[in-house]
């Protein structure tokens, strides 16, 4: 889609990292121990939440776990939204409401 060099990007207003995973200690403990028993029959994961922010201030706009298929090409998905759309219609799409 080609990018309206006028429109205000959601990259312009939010940030999308792969973080440790938020919960308590029992959820994350489960998460990790999970993990591992995936590991054992040969699943490769990254245990990591995708976290979407506001630029200006830090605040979290969307926490999610990253636990299907690969986090990092989750991540690049999201980051290419956040560059060829607005918050508007990222919102809409990720049907947030903040």
């Amino acid at each position: 889609m080609p990018q309206d060099e006028g429109m205000d990007r959601a990259s312009n207003h939010l940030v999308a990292e792969l973080e440790e995973p938020s919960g308590t200690r029992t959820r994350r403990l489960f998460r990790r121990a999970l993990a591992l028993v995936r590991a054992a029959w040969g699943y490769v994961e990254v245990d990591a939440d995708l976290v979407i922010r506001r630029r200006a201030s830090g605040a979290e706009v969307l926490r999610t776990a990253a636990d299907l298929g690969d986090p990092h090409f989750l991540l690049e998905t999201v980051r290419r939204d956040l560059e060829t759309k607005t918050v508007e219609e990222s919102v809409r799409e990720w049907r947030v409401i903040d």
